[in-house]
């Protein structure tokens, strides 16, 4: 149950267009591909529908310009790893959140030999703090 004055709620980002590089040898790490990432943050919104403010508020563009920078960083091997990757910036930048969830999708990844296909990587993750309780 929440804590008087505390209102849980979800914000919920789909299908962020980013680009990065993936891969499993150094060549394929080189050329960018394009990621669509859904995120799933949960925060008290108890501030923000009190006040109707945008400064009360956890800000999306915020939310999105931190995913797209992450998953652009640098290469990775695993898809694995950039959804860990963006679930511990998202983590580290919020403050206020208690938990996100993070789902990579790769379309047309090599391997699966057909354009519709994709694949993807969920992820949820806590703050340490909330993680010992």
């Amino acid at each position: 149950m929440p804590a008087p004055g505390e209102l849980p709620g979800r914000i919920i980002i789909r299908g962020l267009r980013c680009r990065g590089r993936q891969g499993t040898t150094p060549a394929e790490q080189q050329q960018a591909h394009d990621y669509l990432v859904d995120v799933t943050i949960s925060v008290d919104i108890a501030d923000a529908v009190a006040k109707d403010d945008l400064a009360a508020a956890l800000d999306i563009s915020e939310v999105a310009a931190c995913v797209r920078e992450e998953v652009a960083r640098r290469p990775r091997v695993l898809v694995e790893r950039i959804a860990a990757d963006v679930a511990r910036a998202l983590l580290e930048r919020f403050e206020p959140v208690a938990a996100v969830q993070v789902k990579v999708e790769k379309p047309e990844p090599a391997g699966l030999d057909a354009a519709a296909e994709a694949v993807e990587i969920t992820m949820v993750r806590a703050p340490r703090s909330a993680r010992a309780l």
